[in-house]
């Protein structure tokens, strides 16, 4: 089927096939180590987006309304996060999904190495609309779940509900992304090591 075939359907039959066609399971926004590529996606715009310009503007909304985009709240990894939202400020209002990733902090040895992160999501049901806190939340790594994780996965969830309606309004910057990343990951630290 050539690219003119294509371009011939239908309109909302070229929706459901760019829906289908752009949508991970997760994409995340830092560089990935060599051993995560096989269980992660980078969040780089699909080959899609560079057929034609007609087929950049009718899929690349899908690519941001129908992905979970991860960002790591600390270190290089946020780091990356930020230049992600900074190169994608234009499309920030489309995004419908972000997921945080805090590193767990001990609560017995804060200078141990964690072997772990918490996964706390926003998400909208349109564009424009003011985020919500998803109620659920991940525990990401292979290692045994911490006893008092919950109480940490509430307490974070507790403090994302302060910090987004900020990320709500319609002149969100990439910055106030960012921000929101960096004080969810103070907070988070404060709160375990008083």
């Amino acid at each position: 089927m050539s690219l003119a075939r294509l371009l011939t359907l239908p309109t909302e039959i070229r929706a459901l096939i760019f829906e289908h066609v752009v949508t991970e399971d997760q994409l995340v926004t830092f560089r990935l180590e060599p051993f995560q590529k096989d269980y992660y996606t980078s969040a780089t715009q699909p080959a899609l987006t560079r057929v034609s310009r007609q087929m950049r503007s009718e899929s690349l909304p899908f690519w941001y309304e129908c992905n979970n985009f991860v960002l790591h709240t600390e270190g290089r990894k946020a780091d990356d996060g930020r230049k992600w939202l900074l190169c994608n400020a234009h499309h920030l209002d489309s995004v419908k999904r972000f997921s945080f990733w805090i590193r767990y902090v001990p609560l017995v040895n804060q200078r141990a190495s964690s072997q772990g992160a918490i996964s706390v999501s926003i998400y909208r049901q349109t564009k424009h609309a003011c985020w919500h806190i998803d109620p659920t939340w991940l525990w990401i790594t292979v290692v045994r779940k911490p006893v008092e994780l919950a109480g940490d996965a509430k307490f974070l969830m507790e403090k994302l509900a302060s910090i987004v309606p900020a990320l709500s309004s319609d002149d969100a910057l990439p910055d106030d992304y960012f921000g929101a990343m960096s004080d969810l990951r103070l907070y988070y630290v404060q709160e375990k090591t008083s």
